[in-house]
Parts: structure tokens; C-alpha cells; sequence
């Protein structure tokens, strides 16, 4: 290395722009030699490249995809009314007018349903069924249109949940006592997510006492319909063309996919803060090895600032390939996603992805900048004296301790409106959310520091668990504690943001169940069109105790009589053609829980990009830790440690540092998770705290850590003792 260092600069004692150019050719040299390295040092940048693109082909394709399904208007329709007060007579009014050829009323509602598997409030909304103006893009997959207006279609995804078939009876229950019992006559296909739906006709969705919300006109030429309409009707209503109405509903599509690719990308930046922190410790520990031939680039003429550029140089190209990995790798994952989910195909903006890899390259550079400043500091002398030496040692204790006050006072106050109740909703959430982000910052700063406190107290469990090996791996993180604070700092991020997750879920679950609770005082709830009959049917059940509150009758089951005893006692009472509306309180609970864990898994899924690009540094650090320490390790092999003694001195090295992030993390987590929930109003009720899923957590991640060093543990304990001696 010394050689090719020599040859690559030449002697050029007065350095200058030409010992600038050659020390960076001699590093870029380096880098063509060792291409591990360079993909190694940007790891962590191409992990949350791959997020970042991503999040990019997501937002492209999501709004592509929203766009064409928010489009319902039908194409027949050359204008359509909305708006004022609409409804039934107006409808006839603008069938009525010259030019028309078709006017059909848009309804929609909910209701209660009963007579399937899934009780509870249903979306009902009307369709012609046939015609130019219907909305069904296709004829049913099962069974036939309704004919009449006691007939209905059920979505496919509403036929699987609720065990709706062709032939079954619903009961629908309407505004008053307008209750209606209709027949599925077919099964569609229809884009609904996530609510129960029935589609009948018109009359019906009116006399159940939905809404009009729209009128779809059909005639001639799309301006001259709409300007006779609006010519016979009142000025509080809107008359617009068919293209202007569809071109809205791509507008709404498009509004929405912006909104959750804007959501995702708050946390796609927290992963690239993440990274930045992973690469900057990366490179700490690179140029560490790499001292003596750093040394020599200063002895034969390179000046401090070539070193600087030269360095920079270098994470510019591990910039550069990481993020052209990541981007590509994330084209792969977007096209195999597509191919198993379906939806269209992926919309790739090839504008935005150079701006991904570009902002790879940025990230890297920025993250090089302080450990290419400190090589670039060293002289030539001290550089060779200390060669051989590690980064172990903390610098700069005062202007950290006084840097991470003053950052945690600013978070203190960020942390103070929401806290108090006097900022809420969105602005108390953004100032939770910043006082959040200047916490990690006074946490990076004040990381090295910490450190002593980490042998003091985690380090002492570690100890006491790992005997030799734990007490080896704790001397190992003390002696490099910038080393170990950033892998501490970085899980802490992914650890807390879970944490504050877990909390924010549980607290708005206790909440739901809560307000069921007063609203369900029983098992089951039965409206009916005669209260008192149906009290007395349900009364001469013996396996339940009934009691009336108002128009509802309350059912709860007699002692030792369970759930499916209970709904088949209900059942039995009423009968297969009741009229009644049963709505039973567990189902209710049972779809709270369910959305809430949807909620849950997606943004599990969103901050577990942070967590991914820690473990990946927890990887990457240990790998060139254990090339690092070598020599160490031959030691300790001469002295008699085992190969199985140096492989779990690796792993308690990363399940120390992953133990602290998650103490600090999940502290961290329910702190800033309280506060999120008292800036969203959602405190009335209290704050749960779910000990047992954070106590999953904590164990989690330090498994998952110990995973990621298995690699640079069974590395270290293959080098044999002589040749570790002789390195």
C-alpha cells in the first residue's frame, strides 16, 4: 500500500491543485482495488436509496392507479348536477328538460344490516343497474341484475366477509321506520375497500333515506345540456360538463396519492437521517484503517485540503453506486410487487430516480464531511505514529455536554404546548414531531459521552450474562464509544418511533373500546319495527336476559351461555324472516381491533425502514470492527479463548449496544407516544401503555442485532492465532 501510495502521488512538495488530483486518485485507486469496501461504506445509503425509490414508484403508480378508480362518473354522462338542495322531484326536473335523454340520481347512505354474518352499519348506494349511465363496469361474477327495486348486488369482497350469496335476504334499516328487506340477486365487482356495501336501486336508497348527491345527465353536446340545465334550476346548484366532473375525480386521486406518498416520505427521511449517521461512523472507522496511507499521501505532498477532497471524492462514488443499486433494486421490487398484486402497470419517473441516486451521492458526501475534516487535521508525523492505533477515546466532552442542553431545552419547549393541551391537532403533532427530531439531535451529540454510563449500567447485565465474552464486548464499546453511539443512536431512532407507535395504537384501541362500551351497554343490540314483540320473543329465550331501552332491545347472555350459543338463541328468537336489525357488540369490537391493526402493520412497515438501516449498520460496524481488531483477536486466541468465545464476544458486542437503544428507545418512545396522543385530543380517556408489546420489542431488536453480527462473528473466529499475530 505504502508503494502504491508513493507512486500514485509522486513528490510534490508544494502539493497544490496536482497533489489534489493525484491523492485522489490514489484513494479512488484504492477504492477500484476493494469494491467491497466501497459498497459496504454505502450500505446504509443504498438501503434507504432502495426506501427513497420506492417511495417514489409508489407515489407514481398509486396516483396512476387512484386517478382511474376515482373516476365514476360514466362517460355517457355529457353533464351532471351537484350540490343545493337535490332530490328526488329535481331529478325529474332535469329529465324533463329539452335536449336529455336520460337523468339518474347518484344515492348513498348507510344503514343498519342484519340477516348476514357481518352485522353492523353498511354503505348503501344506487345504480340503475342498466343503461348508459350505470356504473357497473362489468356484469356480475355471480347471479343476475336486480329487476326490482327489492333486489341488490353485493361487492365481492362484501359477499366473502358477510357470506352473502345469491338468494340471501338482507335486512336494511332505514331513516324512521323505514326498513327494507331485499334479495341478492348478484355478486360484482367492485373497487370497495374496507366497508360492507349494498348497491339497489334508486327508489330504494331514496325511500331508506340516503342522500342525492349527484345527478348524472345523458344527452348531446356535453355544453349545451349543461346550459340547459342550469337554466331550470336554482343558482345554489352546480351544473357542470361530464369532463370537468371526471376531470375533479382525477384530480381527488391524484390529491390523495400525494397525501400518502407525502406521509410515507416523512419516514423514508428519517431512514436517509439514519443512514447519514451509519455512513459518517462507516467512514470514522475507514479512514481510521486507512491512517498510513493517509500519512503518506501527507509526506509526499498532499496538503490537508487534497485529503479533504479526496476523501469527499470517495463517498461521492460509494454515493453513486449505492444509490444506482438501490434505485435499480427498487425497480425489481416495484415490478415483482405489480406482477403479485396486480393494479397497472409501475409508472417509473426517470427524472425522479436521478434525483434519488442524486440525493445518495448528497447524503454520503455530507456524511463524509466530518471524518474527511478530522483525516485531513492529522500531520503527517502523528498520522504515521499513530498508525496502528484505533479511534478509541472520546474528543470534545465540554462542547457535546453543552451542544446536547441546549438542544434538549429547544425540544422542552417544542414539547411544551402540546403537552399542556395548548396547541392540538396538526400543529400540536408537528411541534411533538419536531420536539422529537431535536431530542435524536441532542442524542448524537451527547452520544460518545453516554457511553460510560451504557459499561455503567447496561454493560453490568451484559457482564454478568456473557461472563468473559460480555465483559470483552463491553471493553470493546467503551474503547470506541463514538463507534458505539452512533449503532446506539440510530437503533434508539427506530427503536423510539415504534415505540411511540405501539403506544399512539394502544391508547386509540383502550379509546374505541371505551366508546363502544358506552354506546353498547350489551352483548347484542336489536332494533325492530315493534319493540314490545320482539322484547317478548327474545324474553321467552331462556339462555338469555333481555331488556328494553327505548326503541332497542338489550340482549346479554345468561351465565355460562357463549358466543355462539348467544347468537343462536338470538337468531332462534327472531326468526330467518325477521325484520329486526341485530347488531352484536363483540363484531363491533372485532372490526375496531381489526382497522386498528391494519393501522398498526402499516406503520410498522413504514418505521421499520429506520430500524432496517440500523440493523444494517450494526452489521456494517462490526464487519470492519472485527477486520480492525485483528491483532486483538489473535491475542486473545493465544491466550486460549476459544473460536465459540470470540463469536460471542461479537454477539454481546451488538446485543449491548441494541439493549441500550431499546431502554433508551422505548423510554424515549412512550414519552413522545403520550405526547402524540395528547396533541391529537385523544388523551380523555388515557394513555395505554402496552408493557408487554414493548418488552417485544426490546427483545426483538436485540435478537435481530445479534442475526446481523453472526456474519462478522463466525468471520472472527475463523482467523487462526498466528495469523492474527502476524497481521
Amino acid at each position: 500500500m505504502r508503494e502504491r501510495a508513493v507512486r500514485a502521488v509522486g513528490h510534490r512538495p508544494g502539493g497544490g491543485r496536482g497533489g489534489g488530483r493525484a491523492a485522489a486518485g490514489a484513494l479512488l485507486a484504492d477504492a477500484r482495488r476493494h469494491p467491497g469496501r466501497v459498497v459496504l461504506t454505502g450500505l446504509a445509503v443504498l438501503v434507504a436509496t432502495f426506501f427513497a425509490a420506492g417511495t417514489l414508484l409508489l407515489g407514481g403508480t398509486l396516483s396512476t392507479t387512484l386517478q382511474a378508480r376515482s373516476v365514476v362518473t360514466p362517460a355517457a354522462a355529457a353533464a351532471v348536477v351537484r350540490g343545493g338542495d337535490l332530490d328526488a322531484a329535481v331529478v325529474d326536473r332535469v329529465a324533463r328538460t329539452p335536449g336529455v335523454t336520460a337523468a339518474v340520481g347518484v344515492w348513498t347512505g348507510t344503514a343498519p344490516v342484519g340477516g348476514a354474518a357481518a352485522v353492523g352499519s353498511w354503505t348503501v348506494t344506487s345504480d340503475p343497474m342498466t343503461g348508459p349511465l350505470t356504473r357497473l363496469a362489468a356484469p356480475p361474477v355471480a347471479g343476475r341484475l336486480p329487476t326490482a327495486d327489492d333486489e341488490a348486488l353485493v361487492p365481492a369482497a362484501t359477499a366473502a366477509r358477510a357470506d352473502v350469496h345469491p338468494g340471501s335476504v338482507l335486512t336494511v334499516g332505514g331513516a324512521g321506520d323505514a326498513t327494507r328487506t331485499l334479495t341478492v340477486t348478484g355478486v360484482v365487482d367492485l373497487p370497495v375497500v374496507g366497508t360492507d356495501t349494498i348497491v339497489t336501486t334508486p327508489a330504494t336508497v331514496a325511500a331508506l333515506g340516503g342522500t342525492l348527491r349527484q345527478i348524472d345527465v345523458a344527452g348531446g353536446a356535453p355544453a349545451a345540456v349543461a346550459s340547459a340545465v342550469r337554466a331550470r334550476l336554482p343558482g345554489d346548484v352546480v351544473v357542470r360538463t361530464g369532463d370537468e366532473q371526471r376531470a375533479a375525480e382525477r384530480r381527488d386521486g391524484s390529491a390523495t396519492a400525494t397525501a400518502v406518498v407525502t406521509g410515507v416520505s416523512v419516514f423514508t427521511g428519517l431512514a436517509l437521517v439514519a443512514a447519514v449517521v451509519v455512513v459518517a461512523s462507516t467512514f470514522r472507522i475507514l479512514l481510521t484503517q486507512r491512517r498510513t496511507q493517509l500519512a503518506l499521501l501527507r509526506c509526499v505532498g498532499a496538503r490537508s485540503g487534497d485529503l479533504v477532497r479526496a476523501v469527499l471524492a470517495e463517498a461521492a462514488v460509494s454515493g453513486l453506486v449505492a444509490g444506482v443499486l438501490g434505485a435499480g433494486l427498487a425497480i425489481g421490487a416495484g415490478e415483482i410487487v405489480v406482477a403479485v398484486v396486480g393494479g397497472g402497470p409501475l409508472v417509473v419517473s426517470w427524472g425522479g430516480i436521478a434525483g434519488c441516486v442524486l440525493l445518495a451521492v448528497v447524503a454520503t458526501v455530507v456524511a463524509a464531511v466530518g471524518p474527511a475534516l478530522a483525516a485531513g487535521r492529522t500531520s503527517p508525523v502523528a498520522a504515521l505514529g499513530e498508525a496502528a492505533t484505533s479511534e478509541a477515546g472520546t474528543s470534545r466532552r465540554g462542547r457535546r455536554a453543552v451542544l446536547a442542553t441546549v438542544l434538549l431545552v429547544v425540544a422542552l419547549v417544542l414539547a411544551a404546548p402540546p403537552l399542556a393541551g395548548v396547541a392540538d391537532g396538526a400543529v400540536g403533532l408537528v411541534a411533538a414531531a419536531a420536539s422529537g427530531l431535536v431530542t435524536f439531535a441532542a442524542l448524537v451529540a451527547l452520544g460518545p459521552v453516554m457511553m460510560s454510563g451504557l459499561a455503567a449500567t447496561v454493560g453490568r447485565l451484559v457482564t454478568a450474562v456473557g461472563r468473559a465474552p460480555g465483559r470483552m464486548a463491553v471493553a470493546n464499546a467503551a474503547q470506541v464509544p463514538r463507534r458505539t453511539a452512533a449503532t446506539v443512536t440510530v437503533l434508539t431512532l427506530g427503536v423510539g418511533l415504534t415505540s411511540a407507535l405501539l403506544v399512539g395504537v394502544a391508547s386509540a384501541d383502550s379509546s374505541a373500546q371505551r366508546s363502544i362500551s358506552q354506546r353498547l351497554p350489551s352483548a347484542v343490540q336489536v332494533s325492530a319495527p315493534d319493540p314490545d314483540a320482539t322484547l317478548a320473543r327474545l324474553a321467552a329465550e331462556p339462555s338469555l336476559r333481555v331488556r328494553q331501552d327505548g326503541d332497542a332491545v338489550l340482549v346479554d347472555p345468561a351465565p355460562g351461555v357463549d358466543d355462539a350459543a348467544l347468537r343462536a338463541a338470538v337468531g332462534d328468537a327472531l326468526g330467518p324472516r325477521s325484520a329486526a336489525v341485530v347488531v352484536y357488540t363483540a363484531d363491533v369490537r372485532a372490526d375496531a381491533t381489526a382497522e386498528l391493526g391494519v393501522l398498526r402493520g402499516v406503520g410498522l412497515g413504514l418505521v421499520g425502514m429506520t430500524v432496517v438501516v440500523a440493523i444494517v449498520g450494526v452489521a456494517v460496524t462490526l464487519t470492519l470492527s472485527v477486520t480492525e481488531r485483528t491483532r486483538e483477536t489473535g491475542l486473545l486466541r493465544a491466550v486460549g479463548l476459544t473460536r465459540g468465545g470470540v463469536r460471542a464476544m461479537v454477539a454481546w458486542e451488538a446485543a449491548c449496544s441494541a439493549l441500550a437503544a431499546a431502554v433508551l428507545g422505548a423510554g424515549l418512545g412512550v414519552l413522545y407516544g403520550v405526547l402524540g396522543i395528547r396533541a391529537l385530543g385523544l388523551a380523555g380517556g388515557g394513555v395505554s401503555v402496552p408493557v408487554g408489546q414493548l418488552v417485544g420489542l426490546a427483545v426483538g431488536v436485540v435478537a435481530i442485532a445479534v442475526l446481523a453480527a453472526l456474519g462478522p462473528a463466525v468471520r472472527a473466529g475463523r482467523v487462526p492465532p498466528i495469523r492474527a499475530l502476524a497481521a
